[in-house]
C-alpha cells in the first residue's frame, strides 16, 4: 500500500513537471514568435536592416532591445506562471494570448509613430508649388522674419523663412501700415514686412504657368506686373 501511495505521488509530481515544462516551452515558442513579429513590425522603416551592427539605427537598436526583451520575458513569466497558478489549458491560452496582444499593440504604437514622423518627413521635403491664389516664386536670399495674423487682426511673429527656400506670393497689403506680402512658405501661409520684401528674388520660370511675371519685390509699384 505504501509503495502504490508513493508511486501516485511520484507520478502526480511527475505530471506536474510535465506541465510546467510544457507551459514553460510553449511560452518560449510564442515568445520567438512574438519577437520576430515586433522586430519585423518595428523595422518597417529602417532603411538598410542588413547593415547590422556596423551602423545599427536607432530603430534597429529599439527593435532589437525589444526582441531580445521579449525573447526573455515570455519564458520567465511562463515558469513563474507555472509556479504560482494552477494549471489550466484555458487560462494558459488566455494568458498567453493577451501578452501576445499587448506585445503587438506596443510594437504598432510604435510603428504609427514612426509612420507620423515619415508623413512630416515628406511633407517637408516636398517643395512649395504655385496655384491661382499664390502665383508668383521667389526664393529667400537671407533668413527673414515671418509673420501670422492673429484673432485680433494684428501680427505676431510665427517663424523665420531659411535662407535659400522658396515661397509662393500672393500680393501685399498696400493700403496698410506696415505693409505686409501674403506668401506661402513650409510653414504655411505668411506676412513679410516690406522692409524684407528685398530679402526674396524672383524665380519667374517657376510661376504659375501663364502668370505675368513681376518686374521686382516691390509689390506695391503700380506698374510691377508687366503688360501681358
Amino acid at each position: 500500500m505504501l509503495a502504490k501511495a508513493r508511486g501516485r505521488v511520484c507520478n502526480r509530481l511527475w505530471a506536474e513537471e510535465m506541465k510546467r515544462l510544457a507551459i514553460l516551452a510553449l511560452f518560449g515558442i510564442a515568445g520567438w514568435v512574438t519577437a520576430v513579429a515586433i522586430t519585423n513590425i518595428m523595422l518597417a522603416f529602417d532603411h538598410n536592416p542588413g547593415c547590422g551592427l556596423d551602423c545599427a539605427s536607432p530603430a534597429f537598436t529599439a527593435a532589437l532591445l525589444s526582441g531580445a526583451v521579449t525573447v526573455l520575458f515570455f519564458p520567465m513569466f511562463g515558469y513563474l506562471f507555472s509556479r504560482l497558478a494552477k494549471f489550466e489549458f484555458a487560462r494558459v491560452i488566455a494568458i498567453l494570448a493577451a501578452m501576445v496582444v499587448l506585445a503587438l499593440l506596443a510594437a504598432g504604437g510604435y510603428y504609427v509613430l514612426e509612420l507620423h514622423a515619415r508623413y512630416r518627413e515628406a511633407e517637408d521635403a516636398r517643395p512649395v508649388v504655385p496655384d491661382f491664389d499664390f502665383m508668383y516664386m521667389a526664393i529667400a536670399t537671407r533668413d527673414v522674419q515671418a509673420y501670422t495674423r492673429a484673432q485680433s487682426a494684428l501680427a505676431k511673429p510665427l517663424s523665420v523663412i531659411p535662407q535659400w527656400q522658396r515661397c509662393v506670393i500672393d500680393g501685399a497689403s498696400c493700403d496698410r501700415k506696415p505693409r505686409r506680402a501674403h506668401m506661402r512658405c513650409k510653414s504655411g501661409v505668411v506676412y513679410v514686412n516690406e522692409r524684407d520684401w528685398k530679402a526674396f528674388s524672383l524665380i519667374p520660370r517657376e510661376n504659375l504657368m501663364g502668370a505675368i511675371p513681376m518686374k521686382s519685390m516691390d509689390l506695391c509699384e503700380p506698374d510691377n506686373v508687366s503688360d501681358p
